[in-house]
């Protein structure tokens, strides 16, 4: 049967930048150097995480590209970032990018956001924007944490449906995000929500994302031989399988392949699967009864409905083992295919605070 641990609802972060309006303002308001220059005006990255409602404020040094005689970036030659004539500012990656655009970044705090194509990896793809003025006047007061998250779902996720031809996974690889106005930018009358399209883990790091989304099967596996974390008892992001860990894949199925017509119940997944993921398991174990000699039992996903319609047809075989009170899953350690060594009690549980938005160092 199935398994049955704990995965934490995916967090879905919001990162917010100061609007190009309300630093060029300021900035005008400067005399004019005598030569070409770099002013660095604190614009400020907000993540917000909707699994633990907590408000990060990083610091980024955004670079302002300022031409001979202090006018706009664009009447002249600048001196960027990298000391390169031309080069763009960070934040002007995202008040610059269209629908379709794809945008990346290294540093934890997003201080190098820039637009790549979207062949390579990128942490970000535009799908679009929303515009919050009809809801929003000039004297609203800035939303809290708790009203960006319900601004960015009610506005960001339609935007995105559209950009995917309303064909969206919410239970897939992929989860909405969205650069808001900053508190400054929004006092100044910004009111516009840039959106897009993330790949997170369970902590919410970022894990990059190669093609476009809207081109890519949106099922929400991983490799063959990927281990995945534990935090507590719940799943975590994927580790090296010589740490301890959830789960670990033993098989990827195409369940189109067995269900060509419309979407197949729970139970006629689970009949097919039970099976597939058995032979799958002891392919990759190397024997019929290796995993369960070493304390591990197969398990597998099933796809919702509302997966299914949007187009997912890709689910995981696993092997993991239950604590021995059966509240949870157990921490194990090595590769089925190796020596396993299986925990008694829950792993220790992360109480750092989670970190949306910034760059996982992990392959997915």
């Amino acid at each position: 049967m199935p398994g049955n641990e704990s995965v934490p609802n995916r967090p879905e972060g919001i990162a917010q930048i100061g609007t190009r309006r309300g630093i060029m303002c300021s900035m005008a308001a400067r005399k004019s150097p005598p030569s070409p220059r770099r002013n660095k005006p604190s614009t400020r990255v907000v993540m917000i995480s909707a699994a633990i409602g907590a408000l990060l404020i990083l610091v980024v040094s955004a670079v302002l590209n300022w031409p001979i005689g202090g006018g706009p970036r664009g009447s002249g030659p600048g001196v960027g970032g990298s000391g390169q004539i031309g080069s763009a500012p960070a934040p002007e990656a995202v008040f610059d990018a269209k629908a379709g655009d794809c945008l990346n970044w290294n540093d934890p705090d997003a201080g190098d956001i820039r637009n790549v194509t979207c062949a390579e990896p990128h942490l970000f793809q535009v799908t679009g924007s929303s515009d919050l003025r009809g809801k929003f006047g000039d004297n609203a007061p800035f939303p809290n944490t708790e009203q960006w998250q319900q601004i960015k779902q009610q506005h960001c996720t339609d935007v995105s449906k559209g950009f995917l031809s309303n064909q969206f996974d919410p239970h897939g690889r992929f989860s909405v995000g969205a650069f808001t106005p900053s508190e400054d930018g929004w006092a100044d009358g910004d009111r516009t929500l840039h959106c897009g399209i993330q790949q997170p883990g369970p902590s919410g790091k970022l894990y990059p994302i190669t093609g476009s989304a809207a081109e890519m099967d949106q099922s929400n596996v991983y490799p063959v031989g990927r281990c995945l974390g534990i935090n507590g008892t719940a799943v975590w992001d994927p580790v090296d399988c010589a740490r301890p860990h959830s789960v670990e894949i033993t098989g990827q199925v195409d369940l189109g392949e067995q269900f060509p017509g419309g979407y197949p119940p729970e139970q006629d997944q689970d009949g097919f699967l039970a099976t597939r993921c058995a032979d799958l398991t002891d392919q990759f174990a190397g024997g019929p009864t290796v995993a369960k000699d070493k304390g591990l039992v197969p398990y597998w996903d099933t796809l919702a409905p509302e997966s299914w319609d949007a187009g997912s047809r890709q689910v995981n075989c696993k092997v993991s083992a239950q604590l021995p009170d059966g509240s949870g899953l157990a921490p194990v350690t090595g590769s089925v295919k190796g020596e396993v060594q299986v925990g008694k009690e829950p792993a220790p549980k992360d109480t750092a605070p989670n970190e949306p938005g910034v760059p996982a160092t992990e392959p997915r």
